[in-house]
């Protein structure tokens, strides 16, 4: 069974289809990527998913849950989080401040109790900044625990909100181009870093991603889109090797490399 079941989903804009009866499954526990060129409609995609967008038509359906309809929160609270192509950050905050803020949907203290600053909410404040602080450790960045965020460079702040994300412990993570702006070395330990969430969080992972050799190399599914539409879906073995998305997206040089096992 499908952890995420999308059928026949439509969107447009004006007189633009961005998604056309695009259908999708996404196994439980899973890294399925999403892939195609600028403007295929992925992050269309996950922003119907997140309920950004309301789709014209079609169906998405979350762990047997229909999507379509609810309000964006709704998405968060049944255990779905989401990382952005632009950041989404508060840049005058400190890195733990963005992860902890997060933690604010596990919350139980009542509102006088917060007000008054009674027992169980300071006991909820220090466990919320331990989880915070081990989160933000988790991704590599203690040593900017305390930085303002606006101060990181782009590769780290990217970090910085996939940290936000998990500190949701969500069920479902859909990351929007979580490698933009990082070098080599930095993608890489993301990769590990991918697929040891997957492991400590049972999450599976919906990944949007430009950066063909992360992607080859931690997926265990590739759907390929093209001008909105569904174009290829499979194995990343298999995907390498399509022809048609070879010449719509990979190109030569990348058939070239996959068949050298480069």
């Amino acid at each position: 069974m499908s952890l995420l079941q999308i059928d026949r989903l439509r969107i447009a804009f004006g007189g633009i289809v961005a998604v056309k009866d695009l259908s999708l499954a996404v196994a439980p526990g899973a890294i399925h990527a999403l892939i195609g060129p600028n403007g295929a409609g992925k992050t269309t995609v996950l922003n119907c998913i997140s309920r950004f967008y309301d789709a014209d038509a079609g169906s998405i359906r979350f762990g047997g849950q229909e999507l379509t309809g609810l309000r964006d929160h709704c998405v968060a609270d049944l255990g779905i989080a989401r990382t952005f192509q632009n950041l989404e950050l508060f840049g005058d905050l400190t890195v733990l401040d963005n992860v902890r803020i997060a933690r604010h949907r596990f919350q139980r203290a009542t509102l006088p109790e917060v007000l008054l600053g009674l027992v169980r909410k300071r006991r909820e404040d220090a466990e919320h900044t331990e989880r915070a602080e081990a989160i933000v450790e988790s991704v590599g960045l203690a040593g900017h625990l305390h930085a303002r965020v606006r101060d990181l460079p782009y590769g780290t702040q990217k970090l910085v909100e996939l940290a936000r994300a998990i500190a949701l412990e969500p069920k479902l993570m859909l990351l929007d181009e979580p490698a933009a702006g990082m070098n080599n070395r930095e993608i890489g330990r993301l990769g590990e870093l991918l697929q040891g969430l997957r492991q400590r969080l049972s999450a599976t992972l919906l990944l949007i991603e430009h950066n063909m050799s992360l992607v080859m190399s931690i997926s265990e599914r590739v759907t390929v889109m093209h001008d909105g539409a569904l174009l290829a879906e499979g194995p990343p073995g298999e995907i390498e090797r399509h022809e048609g998305v070879v010449a719509a997206y990979l190109g030569g040089g990348h058939r070239a490399r996959a068949a050298a096992g480069v």
